[in-house]
């Protein structure tokens, strides 16, 4: 091996040369794969906050709730990354759009799916679904990257060549050093691919914790409760069975059995809720009556450690609301002041009026119903509590919370003409206010829930004949039976395409229509019957959630009936759909022919 002494000045000089021009390559080399990297950890940032931006606002687009979608897309704004973003619905047209200044390009039109770079920014565009079902697309764009943070990132390498250059220049050590300058350089890539690698696994706990948050917490009591009302069922049931030569017991156990039905039918609307995938309904109902139905389901949620209290206003006053909506709030409420309070204390959940005079910031002058819910947890300091309304701003733990359960509070609020209020200190505990605006109509009287029996309920129907569709053979038995207790003529049909090929047989005056059946679904068969007779009467019976596909197939007046229902309930539907008919003759019944299933 040579000796430097050896070589000559111009083979020093050439080896020198070699040596910075070596450097130099490796230097364009780590410049390029940092970034590469930088842009896909550039990429994948902008692709988490477009999936995080289209959960969101899934549920608002669903319900069309724009202010919704705005309150969404204006959280973007805390992230000086994001320059432009878009909610679109199903045809590609532009709902809300954002850019951050007057010269950031604006959303485009109708963007193509994917993810791409141009002018030195990110774009996202990516469908929002639910259910196999395409809602609309969402669409983001991060700010363009200036030349200073460019050199910013590259500047360490080209003053690192320089450096190299100089120092080979003289010193036969540099090599040595640049060396080591690079294997530190490799080593920090190594250490920035894992926590990249963490952060893709931390995002995705956040969104699979955002769908589960809700149901999780009430996975505790719902097998319990289901079981005790299958326990009265199946009881009611086999001591019918077992006595039934004994009417007046029979017509006990009979009432016991529908009593557990009902109690069943309330935890499956409230689990319903949780969906999502119900039609907003905003109608007049009184808060305080809210709460009183959500007893015990908040008993079952807190636990036996919080001690659950209530002090309610009895003026009946009505607010304008969704109440399937305000219930989550209540219960996103109350399960914060849960998990603040570790080791147990108390939960005071209150109604009262307040009226709110000319002057005030945000609310009109008007009487207000206000909702609050206190604790005797912790508390929390003033910047967290200037926060908390944010949009997934949260002090738990990734997978514990997904920080949106205040800003469905505060959402609530402001769909019903009110606002949402914090008041908190450390070692005060925390009291939410929700302000609620006065519904200018009255509230609906509540139901009996049990109406006593008539033998027959359509002595004026007996020629009216029903086409019952429903895939559950059981199901769809009974309700023959009841039909045709009450007087009318039955016609079944277990699926679509045999409902379709009885309306031809057998004219019907009404058709009872189950929503979600296999192969074609009852928004489908409900659209195919009206094209061939428009004035036919349909009403739709089932405990399935979804209801958009049936408005999109008859219109926002469809009839549906929850299952499950009463014979009672089931007369008044039918009878309702038929006077509502346009085109039906109230003295003449349609014609009946020879029944495909006589009854």
């Amino acid at each position: 091996m040579l000796s430097w002494a050896a070589l000559s000045e111009r083979g020093k000089v050439g080896l020198t040369w070699m040596v910075a021009v070596a450097l130099i390559v490796v230097a364009l080399m780590l410049s390029t794969f940092n970034e590469i990297n930088y842009r896909r950890q550039d990429a994948r940032n902008a692709v988490a906050q477009a999936d995080i931006l289209a959960g969101a606002v899934a549920g608002a687009l669903a319900f069309d709730d724009r202010d919704a979608m705005r309150e969404y897309v204006d959280a973007l704004r805390v992230n000086p990354r994001v320059a432009a973003a878009a909610v679109y619905d199903p045809r590609g047209r532009a709902l809300i759009t954002y850019s951050r200044v007057a010269q950031t390009r604006p959303p485009p039109q109708a963007p193509a799916f994917g993810v791409w770079r141009a002018e030195g920014s990110v774009r996202v565009a990516e469908p929002v679904t639910e259910n196999g079902t395409r809602l609309g697309a969402v669409y983001l764009a991060t700010q363009p990257e200036g030349i200073g943070a460019l050199l910013g990132r590259h500047g360490s390498f080209a003053l690192l060549t320089l450096i190299a250059y100089a120092l080979l220049s003289v010193l036969t050590r540099a090599g040595a050093q640049l060396q080591a300058r690079a294997d530190e350089l490799a080593d920090a890539n190594s250490r920035l691919t894992v926590e990249m690698g963490e952060r893709v696994r931390a995002e995705e706990a956040l969104r699979q914790a955002q769908k589960m948050e809700a149901l999780g917490q009430l996975t505790g009591g719902i097998a319990h409760d289901f079981n005790n009302l299958l326990q009265a069922m199946h009881g009611a049931f086999e001591l019918i069975q077992r006595r039934s030569d004994q009417p007046e017991r029979v017509k006990g156990y009979a009432a016991h059995g529908l009593q557990a039905t009902e109690r069943a039918a309330s935890l499956t609307r409230q689990l319903l809720a949780f969906s999502r995938s119900q039609k907003l309904e905003l109608k007049p109902f009184v808060v305080t009556d809210l709460v009183r139905d959500m007893r015990d389901l908040l008993v079952r949620t807190l636990g036996g450690a919080i001690r659950l209290s209530f002090k309610f206003d009895e003026s009946h006053t009505a607010v304008l609301s969704d109440r399937t909506q305000l219930e989550l709030a209540v219960l996103n409420l109350a399960i914060n002041a849960r998990d603040a309070m570790e080791s147990g204390g108390e939960l005071t959940i209150s109604t009262r009026t307040r009226t709110i005079e000319a002057g005030h910031p945000v609310l009109a002058p008007d009487v207000y119903v206000e909702l609050s819910v206190s604790d005797t947890g912790p508390g929390m300091p003033p910047e967290v509590t200037a926060r908390a309304f944010d949009p997934f701003f949260t002090t738990k733990g990734v997978g514990k919370g997904a920080g949106l359960g205040l800003s469905q509070v505060y959402g609530v609020a402001r769909q019903a003409g009110g606002e949402a209020q914090i008041e908190s200190e450390p070692g005060k505990g925390t009291k939410v206010i929700l302000l609620l605006r006065r519904s200018p109509m009255d509230a609906p009287a509540a139901e009996t829930l049990v109406q006593p029996m008539r033998t027959n309920l359509a002595e004026q129907d007996q020629s009216i004949t029903v086409l019952v569709v429903d895939d559950d053979d059981q199901v769809r038995g009974l309700v023959c039976d009841s039909l045709d207790l009450m007087g009318y003529r039955v016609v079944e049909a277990p699926d679509g395409p045999r409902a379709l090929a009885a309306l031809k047989e057998t004219p019907p005056d009404v058709v009872l229509l189950d929503f979600a059946m296999p192969g074609m679904n009852g928004a489908e068969v409900a659209t195919l019957a009206r094209r061939e007779r428009p004035d036919l009467p349909i009403v739709f019976a089932s405990g399935y959630a979804e209801t958009e596909a049936v408005h999109r197939a008859l219109g926002e007046g469809a009839a549906i009936l929850r299952k499950p229902f009463e014979m009672n309930e089931l007369a008044h539907a039918l009878r309702e759909a038929m006077d509502a008919s346009p085109g039906r003759e109230k003295d003449t019944p349609a014609p009946l022919t020879s029944p495909a299933k006589p009854r």
